[in-house]
């Protein structure tokens, strides 16, 4: 029996379906997405992008999730979560976004961890790094860095 609350990763495409169509001619190689990662447990969506940020399960501004993934179930209590989260934010701080090495992806993945003890599969916080080892990928920099701007200021809006 158990008592734990379920937690799950929610999966975006941040191309909406352009990274599949057009990876083979960009890359050199097809990606399925672009991944943005967030994970949710209690009804609470938690995502990283202006810092960690949260809120009301799917209501980011990133539109209904492409897939969602169980990871598990925590029996952390709230408020300890709440705690851990505050710690972890020192890690993941606006000023520490970094498309390549911390954004998104990895924030899910080190939450994940902290709630389950197990990691998010590893396709996404390995994405970015793929991307850059494919043949085109050096070239994409540029248009991935201006990804970075953009992505790593997204804040949600309206959740106390």
């Amino acid at each position: 029996m158990s008592s734990g609350e379920k937690v799950l990763l929610y999966v975006y495409d941040l191309t909406n379906g352009l990274a599949r169509s057009l990876s083979p001619m960009l890359l050199g190689t097809q990606i399925e997405a672009v991944y943005h990662t967030s994970v949710v447990v209690g009804g609470v969506e938690y995502f990283f992008g202006g810092g960690v940020q949260r809120c009301i399960a799917g209501q980011t501004p990133f539109g209904p999730p492409m897939r969602t993934v169980e990871l598990g179930e925590t029996q952390i209590p709230k408020d300890v979560r709440e705690e851990m989260l505050a710690d972890l934010s020192v890690r993941f701080t606006p000023q520490a976004y970094n498309l390549i090495t911390n954004n998104c992806n990895h924030f899910s993945n080190a939450w994940a961890e902290l709630l389950t003890g197990n990691p998010i599969p590893e396709q996404y916080p390995q994405q970015a790094q793929q991307i850059l080892q494919s043949p085109m990928g050096q070239m994409l920099l540029p248009m991935m860095e201006q990804m970075e701007q953009r992505y790593g200021n997204v804040t949600a809006s309206g959740f106390q």
